[in-house]
């Protein structure tokens, strides 16, 4: 997988092992075994790192020899037939922490391999990943008026 995840206090900088944070071995383990069956319970993603702040977030780069990091504030998905976990991740840059991106991902079972892929959804299932945001976060994502003149 082009890849890798990390925990990463967004305060100090300090990188922990990552089985010293949870109790999976990778990113798709957490998320399947810790995440989904917590009903998403957000806190599972914000751990209180060594210097006392809770800013300790699963981060990773965007893409190979990119500089900057990319930590993960919200994930949020619906668990489909075949083991398939579309999910909705809010994320921030470290280079610009108040600007909030959303990211689409997937996976499949216990595979990482949808988290690097484009999701497609029917539009009742995208209707229900946005829903199960609202309902593991508690935000509203801004509605937009898109009338045609």
């Amino acid at each position: 997988m082009a890849n890798k995840y990390w925990w990463q206090c967004a305060h100090c900088g300090d990188r922990p092992a990552w089985l010293s944070v949870c109790n999976s071995r990778s990113i798709a383990a957490f998320i399947w075994d810790e995440l989904a069956p917590s009903g998403w319970d957000q806190s599972l993603l914000r751990r209180r790192c060594k210097c006392r702040h809770r800013t300790l977030y699963i981060t990773y780069r965007a893409q190979r020899g990119d500089p900057d990091r990319i930590s993960i504030k919200h994930i949020a998905g619906i668990v489909l037939a075949e083991e398939y976990v579309p999910m909705l991740w809010e994320t921030f840059r470290h280079i610009s922490p108040k600007t909030q991106w959303i990211d689409f991902k997937y996976q499949r079972g216990r595979s990482p391999w949808g988290l690097t892929k484009r999701l497609v959804l029917e539009k009742a299932q995208f209707s229900r990943l946005l829903k199960a945001y609202n309902v593991a976060t508690g935000v509203d994502l801004p509605k937009t008026s898109c009338r045609q003149k």
